[in-house]
C-alpha cells in the first residue's frame, strides 16, 4: 500500500489546493517527459496513485487514448471524480498500486508523479509498473524529489533542516527517494534512464508566490519540528524580506525516470 501523509477531515480542502498549485507549478516539467514516452500516440495508459486527478487531467488533455487512473484512497478518488469529469477518455479505479489490480502486459504506458516518496515498498511498486506495462512499453515516473540534493540561501541552520528532509520523514515519507530511481528501475526489469526534470531556479517572485500559497503547510511543518511562535514569525519575516530584496535563491532536484520494458524474445 501506499503510504501518504496523514490528512484530517477538516485539512482536506487545503491539501487538495496544495496539490492543485503542485500540479501547476510541475506542468512545465513533466509535459516534455510525457511527449518523449509518446503519451499521446498510446493507446491505453495507466497513472498509478493520481490523488486528486490533478496530474490526471493533464495526461488525459495530452493523449488520444484512455486513461485509467488508480489510487488507494477512496477521497481522493472522489474528488477525481469532479476534477475529471469533463475528461471523457479517463476511467478511475480505487486500489492498491503495490499489488495492482490488472494482468501482465496491459498497458502502453504506466506513470507516477511523486508516489515513489510517499510508498512502504517503493520497489514493489515499481515492479508492479513494470508488471502490467506491455513489453516495448514505457514506465514513467515523472518526479521524485531528493532533499539532500536542497540549495537554499541565506541559510538559516535551525529552519534549514525542517524543509531538507526532516519534515517529509515526520510524515512517512522517504526525501532521498530521487537518487534511488536508477536502483528501483533496474531492480525491476526496465531499461533504464535517469534525469533532473527540474533545470530551472525560480525567481523570488515566483517562490514567493509558492510559499503564500503554500504557508499554512510551511507553518504547520515548523510547529510540529517544536518551534515556538515567536521564532516562526522572526523566519517568516527575513524569508519574505529576502525574497522582496531579491537575494533569495531555493533548488531541489526532482528526478525522474523512464524505463522501456525489453521486448519478449
Amino acid at each position: 500500500m501506499i503510504v501518504k501523509p496523514k490528512i484530517l477531515t477538516g485539512q482536506l480542502n487545503d491539501f487538495i489546493k496544495k496539490l492543485e498549485l503542485q500540479a501547476l507549478e510541475t506542468a512545465e516539467e513533466r509535459r516534455p517527459l510525457y511527449l518523449e514516452v509518446d503519451i499521446k500516440d498510446a493507446i491505453l495508459i495507466l497513472d498509478v496513485g493520481c490523488g486528486s486527478g490533478m496530474v490526471t487531467r493533464d495526461i488525459a488533455h495530452l493523449t488520444k487514448g484512455k486513461v485509467v487512473a488508480i489510487d488507494g484512497s477512496e477521497d481522493m478518488i472522489s474528488v477525481a471524480k469532479k476534477v475529471l469529469k469533463d475528461c471523457r477518455n479517463v476511467e478511475l479505479k480505487v486500489g492498491d498500486a503495490e499489488n495492482l489490480p490488472f494482468d501482465d502486459n496491459t498497458f502502453d504506458v504506466v506513470t507516477c508523479n511523486l508516489v515513489l516518496m510517499w510508498a512502504d515498498d517503493p520497489q514493489k511498486v515499481v515492479c508492479e509498473m513494470a508488471r502490467v506495462v506491455k513489453p516495448g512499453g514505457v514506465v514513467l515516473a515523472s518526479l521524485e524529489p531528493d532533499y539532500g540534493g536542497k540549495l537554499h540561501y541565506p541559510e538559516n541552520p535551525r529552519i534549514d533542516p525542517v524543509f531538507a528532509g526532516n519534515a517529509i520523514k515526520k510524515r512517512g515519507g522517504d526525501p532521498h527517494i530521487g537518487r534511488k530511481l536508477r536502483l528501483l528501475f533496474v531492480r525491476a526489469g526496465l531499461n533504464t534512464k535517469v534525469g533532473i526534470g527540474n533545470n530551472r531556479i525560480w525567481s523570488c517572485e515566483e517562490d514567493k508566490s509558492y510559499y503564500l500559497h503554500a504557508r499554512d503547510f510551511y507553518i504547520k511543518a515548523l510547529k510540529d519540528a517544536g518551534l515556538s511562535q515567536e521564532e516562526i514569525d522572526k523566519w517568516e519575516y527575513d524569508y519574505l524580506k529576502s525574497m522582496d530584496e531579491g537575494v533569495q535563491l531555493n533548488f531541489f532536484p526532482q528526478f525522474y525516470a523512464i524505463g522501456r520494458k525489453p521486448m519478449v524474445l
